[in-house]
């Protein structure tokens, strides 16, 4: 496994042509072009706003959120970190079938091609980012200090997401089913995540243990932490942190070295 990142320093001009040549078939006969990465978390906040500001306006009436954003822009700042770890994943899980020639064929360092589908979904991610900001400074929202912190939410829900691309993508070559439970998984995780309602919501409707327990969800206290950098303009809750960052470093860990074991049997499989 100490072989993986000198692998990869080696091999990073496959690495920026497979993530260009997705951008390139993805965009290419798009009219919108890139701004698809726009519309589409933009289309589902507005469809998500307007069912939970008028089917659920008095649910949770008594809940406060952290600097009182409007509800369609707590909603795309949940969609925003969101969509980066469901589609990178999703994306992951096929990567290597749909690169079986290449597998076959030519040897390179094989981490490359699910970490191309993180590094092609993290474009799609800089462009919600870029346009959440936008949207935060039309709202009222100053520049501060305190969005310095979402380069670490990124970095932690960066390596979270690329273990579980390389554990995902593996599991899948051994195991077909893989790609049939991951995105049934991910839909459960959306729903127990909180990208269209706050956490607090939860923090006032269960007991205690209960929302302890829903916590440990480390996409729950990613966005949360995001929220309070974003909306209270503070350094967020360090716990909400420290549990997230312990299992992204677990998880890429044992995913490179899971699938750094498992990657000279994968032609035989495929």
């Amino acid at each position: 496994i100490w072989r993986v990142i000198p692998d990869l320093i080696r091999a990073r001009e496959l690495l920026l042509g497979l993530v260009w040549r997705d951008l390139r078939v993805r965009y290419r006969d798009a009219t919108f072009g890139f701004l698809w990465a726009v519309l589409e978390p933009l289309m589902l906040t507005l469809i998500l706003s307007f069912v939970f500001t008028y089917a659920f306006a008095n649910r949770n009436a008594g809940a406060t959120v952290a600097g009182n954003p409007p509800f369609a822009l707590l909603i795309l700042s949940g969609l925003a970190f969101w969509q980066f770890l469901a589609m990178s994943v999703n994306r992951a899980i096929h990567s290597l079938l749909e690169c079986a020639n290449l597998v076959n064929r030519v040897f390179f360092p094989r981490e490359i091609i699910p970490m191309s589908s993180v590094c092609f979904t993290t474009v799609d991610f800089a462009v919600a980012l870029v346009m959440l900001l936008i949207f935060r400074a039309i709202m009222g929202y100053a520049l501060c200090w305190a969005l310095g912190w979402l380069l670490v939410v990124f970095f932690i829900e960066f390596c979270l997401v690329m273990g579980l691309a390389l554990l995902c993508a593996c599991g899948n070559i051994y195991y077909r089913d893989v790609g049939f439970f991951v995105p049934v998984g991910l839909t459960f995780a959306f729903y127990a995540s909180p990208v269209f309602y706050p956490a607090e919501w939860v923090a006032n409707n269960v007991s205690s243990w209960v929302y302890h327990c829903y916590m440990l969800n480390p996409m729950a206290c990613l966005i949360t932490a995001s929220r309070q950098i974003l909306f209270a303009q503070q350094t967020p809750n360090l716990l909400y942190l420290a549990w997230p960052g312990l299992l992204a470093l677990l998880v890429l860990g044992t995913g490179l070295a899971v699938f750094r074991r498992a990657s000279p049997t994968f032609s035989d499989h495929i």
